[in-house]
């Protein structure tokens, strides 16, 4: 079955997103402050309690992230607490949030990670505490505000039910337009958006977590004679091909894309430069020992690739990363090409 375009695609999301929209007075029947907020913790939706809470709009939230809001003393809880979500655990803490004030409020927070996204609880203690001092004042009192948390308890339940449900429709149309967005329409693989993305990710993550990383830039020796030999459909067809041979050559892990006209670029994830040479020769050998149609009337009488190989290290920058590799590709082709060098 052929595959749903990317633009039936955002109109499936588009109607999915109107249908949240129409559970707006619903979201906004949760007594307490409530928040969606995509993996990196950006928010995306708030009903008025969350913006009342923070003193900040809508609009305001959406161009900040959870943590701007929370107190400095307790950014590692919050920073566990989202780890433990990532594990398909709820959680349930005690912190400060700050408001537009600098005022820091106590509140619980519950939270839990539905697909791509967290749906989080502030529930101000405020209220809680002033109840507490007064508990041997009012136990009357006391008895009537848990029936209502009973109550609340019973309404957010059946809120993330039927959250849950429209959430995981929404993600998986998301998931299909993003992918669509990040492919490569000719060869089927990651395009030169999602490259320098996935690259700049693991650049970041080099700075908290340093591991071995390599970056391999292939480029077709003298592509632009067999394209104007054979026709740009054998081309087309050629570049499929090798795309195809680059993924066969690295691993499952590592990231292949297309960077641009005849070259291509490969992310190695915990890979060093040794490492990242064996796998270079491997894609290199594999093009080589292929053979494409009129190959022989290449200059070199075979369809080949030049392979340039970089190691981060820890003074690297995403540009430094790159341009390293680079150099080392137009090394290689200066060197005569079907190589490698690093």
């Amino acid at each position: 079955m052929k595959p749903p375009s990317l633009k039936e695609i955002q109109m499936k999301v588009e109607a999915l997103e109107k249908e949240i929209h129409l559970l707006r007075p619903l979201l906004e029947a949760i007594r307490d402050p409530f928040f969606i907020l995509n993996r990196r913790g950006e928010f995306l939706k708030v009903n008025l309690k969350g913006s009342a809470l923070l003193n900040y709009s809508p609009e305001e939230l959406q161009q900040m992230v959870f943590i701007d809001v929370v107190a400095l003393d307790d950014l590692s809880a919050v920073r566990e607490g989202f780890d433990e979500m990532e594990k398909g655990r709820g959680i349930s803490l005690n912190l400060r949030v700050v408001n537009r004030l600098r005022e820091e409020i106590p509140v619980e927070c519950s939270g839990t990670f539905q697909g791509e996204t967290r749906l989080i609880t502030l529930r101000d203690l405020r209220e809680k505490i002033r109840l507490e001092e007064e508990w041997e004042k009012s136990k009357k009192q006391c008895l009537e505000k848990t029936r209502e948390r009973d109550q609340y308890a019973r309404e957010l339940q059946a809120m993330r039910d039927l959250f849950k449900e429209k959430t995981k429709e929404i993600e998986k149309m998301k998931e299909e337009a993003v992918l669509l967005s990040y492919t490569d329409d000719l060869t089927g693989i990651y395009n030169h958006r999602f490259f320098i993305q996935q690259l700049t990710l693991e650049v970041e993550r080099q700075k908290r977590y340093p591991a071995f990383l390599s970056l391999l830039m292939i480029d077709i020796d003298y592509f632009k004679h067999y394209n104007d030999h054979n026709g740009h459909l054998a081309g087309d067809e050629a570049l499929k091909a090798i795309a195809r041979l680059i993924q066969r050559g690295v691993r499952q892990s590592d990231i292949v894309a297309r960077y641009g006209g005849e070259e291509f670029a490969a992310i190695l994830i915990k890979t060093g430069k040794e490492e990242a040479g064996e796998i270079a020769e491997r894609v290199r050998s594999f093009v080589s020992e292929t053979r494409f149609p009129n190959e022989k009337e290449q200059p070199n009488e075979d369809l080949t690739v030049s392979i340039g190989v970089a190691a981060f290290s820890s003074t690297s920058t995403l540009t430094d990363l790159i341009r390293e590799a680079d150099q080392a590709l137009y090394r290689a082709k200066s060197k005569g090409r079907n190589r490698i060098e690093g």
